[in-house]
């Protein structure tokens, strides 16, 4: 099966402290870890923190949307139910695409 890329939004919930910088939220370390790893593996491409609305971008190197979605339901964050993925489709970038890593 060929390797797509798949952009999505993650966005923060009600659970979310609003009073409280990411990096203090509970649980930041084992969700940084998590990520990190996915990033390693080449899962994640690109991640990025919108600075109005606070929604992280990703771009996901993955077989199809299925794939994505058991992924990042692993991540410790979206387990608990505070952040939450809301929108996430297939991309074919046509200009700058980030490269797939093989894992």
């Amino acid at each position: 099966m060929s390797i797509k890329t798949y952009f999505g939004i993650v966005e923060r919930t009600k659970r979310w402290d609003q009073a409280t910088p990411a990096h203090e939220q509970a649980g930041f370390a084992d969700h940084a870890a998590f990520m990190h790893g996915l990033e390693a593996e080449g899962f994640i491409a690109l991640a990025g923190l919108l600075q109005v609305t606070y929604e992280v971008v990703f771009l996901f190197h993955a077989q199809d949307e299925q794939q994505v979605r058991h992924r990042l339901g692993q991540d410790p964050w979206q387990k608990d139910g505070r952040v939450a993925l809301i929108r996430l489709e297939e991309i074919q970038i046509r200009v700058g695409a980030p490269p797939h890593k093989a894992a």
